[in-house]
């Protein structure tokens, strides 16, 4: 059996090492890496068995959001007058302004998401669909504007001294 001296998970030097979440991660550091993040207290008891939730890259399958489809209005205007309905009828029907059933028709406005899935229904046309640029546009946004590959962490600030 090897006597091994525990290492900062962070820095690599031996000694006490205190629990500490560093960027959302439960680690194993030294008292001087512990200003990096928050000290855990060995008595304390958290949610999971860690007591911190491990952050997960969301899948391909969450980046997929719903879309309206570009030529919303063409398709709008021709299942409206394939069902008869003039532009006031077809607007008291979904209880909206007429105005707006216009310039749904012209493209000047774009129906949210519910409005689309109404629309859907009620003229039986397909107007939402997947689009995963969506999703990935509104993740950059979420992280300033920047490409998910391209944000900073802690790690790329902190100089690891390598043991001889």
């Amino acid at each position: 059996m090897s006597n091994k001296v525990p290492v900062c998970e962070m820095c690599g030097r031996g000694g006490n090492l205190l629990t500490a979440e560093i960027e959302g991660v439960e680690l194993k550091v030294c008292p001087n890496c512990t200003k990096f993040g928050k000290v855990r207290h060995p008595n304390s008891r958290g949610p999971s068995s860690s007591g911190f939730k491990r952050q997960t890259a969301p899948s391909p399958k969450d980046m997929i959001e719903d879309k309206v489809v570009d030529n919303f209005g063409q398709l709008i205007r021709e299942a409206r007058e394939r069902k008869g309905l003039t532009q006031e009828d077809f607007a008291k029907q979904l209880q909206e302004r007429e105005g707006l059933i216009s310039k749904w028709e012209s493209g000047g406005q774009k129906p949210d998401l519910e409005t689309a899935k109404k629309l859907q229904k009620i003229l039986g046309i397909k107007l939402i669909i997947k689009d995963e640029v969506v999703a990935e546009e509104k993740l950059e946004a979420a992280v300033g504007g920047k490409r998910v590959g391209d944000v900073l962490t802690l790690g790329d600030f902190i100089k690891v001294k390598k043991r001889k």
